[in-house]
């Protein structure tokens, strides 16, 4: 065999063997023993392959991402508290008069979590549920709903509650020791109020507002936007991946106005919180286009200030706002 010949198969059999290397790297994740512990199925969960909206699967899992739509108002009532290696559990009730009208109990990574894609990210609406379904069969979400059902139907937060199989870690250890410390405090009106309002905006998005008053100030003005549950309600194709989700919460969303939507809403709660006014949009970001791109990037206006505007004005200033001063929550 000649020198050159012997260094073709050297050659060869090196490519062969990176080759073979790479593919065995590749198919490691799936090759890795399986465990009967929630806590290691939920952590094996957290493999995201980073797919566009254009390459989603349609999960066979059942739940849903909606709000109640309409008017809810009453007392406002939340605990949180980080359990399990940091992770924070918020709960929150709203009661009218006797009547529990409202629970939601939603949960953030821990910001030190060992997947840097999901670190300190809301569970709820987020990504989070769909690879924690695929990998375990249940989304995280799945028993959170139901027990939320079951709380309002029987209108009572504490005792037991059925949960899904394979979801019911943050029940039993966030959000079932979170309502029994609610639960005390429901026996006296609270000193902050609640008013939500959640409305069909068409095109498969629901927005939904809540703001908080205390001592006649707002201390919270939230407003998000939530896809529908089935991608074919979505009326565009770009944006059918994200069913389930809502543009604040989603990982991966992508803000067509060129800021963070988390961050426009974020910044637009400090500034009715600073102002007391909900429908002062002044210096928020995104709220016009603008902007050279090679110089210093540019924006344009997000659709979801006037979504939101159309919640403040025809809804919250017309009937919330009129009920806030009817109950003498603002002064």
């Amino acid at each position: 065999m000649s020198k050159k010949v012997a260094k073709m198969l050297v050659a060869v059999m090196m490519v062969a063997t990176v080759a073979l290397t790479v593919g065995c790297a590749q198919q490691a994740p799936e090759m890795q023993p399986e465990t009967t512990t929630e806590v290691k199925a939920e952590e094996n969960a957290d493999a995201v392959t980073g797919a566009s909206a254009e390459e989603y699967e349609v999960t066979d899992l059942e739940w849903s991402a909606q709000p109640q739509l309409g008017i809810i108002k009453g007392d406002y009532y939340k605990e949180e508290e980080r359990f399990r290696q940091g992770h924070l559990g918020i709960f929150e009730v709203v009661k009218n008069g006797d009547e529990i009208v409202k629970v939601e109990f939603n949960e953030n990574t821990r910001p030190n979590y060992y997947n840097r894609f999901y670190q300190d990210v809301p569970k709820r609406l987020s990504e989070y549920n769909f690879s924690m379904g695929k990998a375990k069969g249940a989304a995280w979400i799945q028993s959170v709903v139901l027990v939320e059902k079951q709380m309002l139907e029987e209108q009572r937060i504490t005792g037991d509650f059925d949960v899904v199989s394979g979801a019911s870690n943050s029940i039993y250890q966030a959000m079932v020791p979170l309502a029994e410390k609610v639960e005390p405090l429901l026996a006296q009106p609270s000193k902050q109020k609640f008013y939500g309002i959640a409305e069909e905006l068409g095109g498969g998005l629901t927005g939904q507002l809540k703001v908080i008053v205390e001592d006649g100030k707002i201390i919270s003005c939230r407003y998000d936007e939530i896809f529908a549950d089935d991608p074919a309600d979505i009326e565009e194709d770009k944006l059918k991946g994200f069913y389930r989700q809502s543009k604040y919460e989603s990982v991966m969303y992508n803000e067509p106005s060129r800021i963070g939507f988390n961050v426009q809403m974020d910044a637009l709660n400090e500034k009715v919180v600073e102002t007391q006014n909900l429908l002062d949009l002044t210096d928020l970001p995104a709220i016009e286009a603008t902007g050279d791109y090679g110089k210093s990037g540019y924006t344009e206006r997000n659709t979801a200030w006037d979504n939101y505007l159309v919640l403040a004005e025809k809804l919250l200033a017309e009937k919330l706002l009129a009920e806030m001063e009817a109950d003498k929550v603002l002064y």
